[in-house]
């Protein structure tokens, strides 16, 4: 008898769960893209200090004279240099990082526009049908009724729960392969401090290249997993602990652009991959173990549904 509403009735409240995940979302998008502005204006202010200092050594006054007559003018110019390339390239992935939230947020705010009438519709419908079951004036139609609502609320946390669990998966790929970047990296490095010549530089440098592409995408899909995460409602016992996410690519960079020629800088990056990588994983358990019990909800709701239906 009410097959077909049912089917439509899951269907609007998939939607209305869709659009209150989609404001939960753009919320916290909101929220990354007014923390990208202000590190943006950070990591330019930082650039121009950068790139005056090296203006400074190249001019013919006390501190340039000072390092001339020491000897260690080069070294300074080097050292300078490296600071640039580091302020440069944090500025450019955070400018990334802002182009990618513009994105997101765009396509969500279009995406909630089908969702509008949502839960108009779903509450004419849910009138119609509980005047059809309180025509039938029995008690075990009402508890079928609320069963159902139930059912249909958990199916929809579900959802947004495996798409957490997906984002989550997503960025431990890139995980694994800035991890193992870094991993061939140290091997050569270690090599090349035993004098592996110019052939085991190149091959260093290649794999610590890698690791810095892959360090940007960890960061874009960090972002996305903090946002799927910023409607997924955890017990007080299961606390996760998301806000290192946000930083996990100024922590690499300081540690592998800084000086990204010594071995020491290459472990620190090495390191910065293999915390945040136990962080992700911790919450992904942590979602594993919430799906478990979502999906344990919907089994027992389905049976005491199952069984009023036959008493019926």
């Amino acid at each position: 008898m009410f097959e077909e509403i049912n089917k439509e009735l899951e269907e609007l409240k998939q939607g209305m769960y869709r659009c209150e995940k989609i404001n939960s979302m753009l919320e916290a998008l909101k929220e990354q893209q007014n923390q990208l502005e202000e590190k943006n204006e950070m990591f330019q202010k930082d650039l121009n200090k950068e790139e005056a200092d090296i203006e400074h050594l190249n001019k013919k006054n006390l501190t340039a004279i000072f390092y001339t007559i020491l000897g260690s003018k080069e070294e300074q110019m080097e050292k300078e240099r490296q600071e640039v390339l580091a302020a440069r390239l944090k500025l450019e992935d955070n400018i990334k990082q802002m182009d990618e939230t513009r994105y997101q947020i765009s396509k969500l705010m279009e995406e909630r526009k089908k969702y509008e009438n949502n839960e108009r519709l779903y509450n004419n419908l849910y009138k119609r049908k509980y005047n059809l079951l309180k025509e039938s004036s029995t008690e075990e139609s009402q508890k079928v009724l609320e069963l159902e609502d139930k059912i249909s609320h958990y199916k929809a946390y579900i959802k947004e729960i495996q798409e957490a669990i997906l984002a989550g998966k997503r960025v431990m790929e890139q995980i694994d392969s800035a991890e193992s970047s870094l991993d061939s990296a140290e091997g050569w490095g270690t090599w090349d401090m035993f004098g592996g010549g110019l052939l085991t530089d190149m091959i260093k440098h290649s794999h610590i290249d890698d690791a810095k592409a892959a360090a940007s995408r960890i960061q874009t899909l960090l972002n996305q997993f903090r946002t799927e995460l910023a409607d997924i409602k955890i017990n007080s016992e299961i606390h996760i602990e998301i806000e290192g996410f946000a930083k996990f690519a100024d922590f690499f960079l300081d540690g592998l652009i800084s000086d990204w020629v010594i071995q020491s800088r290459i472990n620190e990056s090495l390191d910065s991959v293999r915390n945040v990588k136990d962080e992700v994983n911790n919450v992904l358990n942590k979602l594993e173990k919430l799906y478990s019990s979502v999906e344990n909800n919907i089994t027992e709701c389905n049976k005491e549904m199952a069984n009023k239906i036959e008493r019926a």
